[in-house]
């Protein structure tokens, strides 16, 4: 996870100075340039991991976020059920308590 941020810059700057040398160079120092290919390869490889492990990241937090969006909506739809009932209790409540009141005063 914690891996060297300067490999990638370090391959591209050999890459680009490899590429500007005539081909006789290259030629003589193909150890050099098999070096890069295999550092610029990992660093491909690595990054290749990083993204197909972001991606499935994404990829369950969006399933996770329409699991919650769900329940949210069904906890919704309970909480207006439930404030609609308190509502008509009460004013049965209230209702019984004039009568009661009522009651009383006579």
């Amino acid at each position: 996870m914690f891996r060297n941020k300067l490999v990638l810059p370090g391959a591209l700057l050999l890459a680009v100075f490899l590429f500007g040398l005539p081909p006789g160079v290259l030629a003589k120092d193909l150890s050099t340039v098999q070096t890069a290919l295999r550092i610029a390869q990992d660093e491909m490889k690595a990054a290749e991991a990083e993204r197909d492990t972001d991606a499935k990241r994404v990829a369950a937090t969006e399933k996770e976020m329409v699991r919650l969006k769900n329940q949210l909506e069904a906890e919704r739809k309970k909480a207006a059920q439930s404030e609609k009932r308190y509502i008509e209790s009460k004013k049965r409540s209230d209702k019984a308590q004039a009568a009661m009141d009522q009651a009383w005063k006579r």
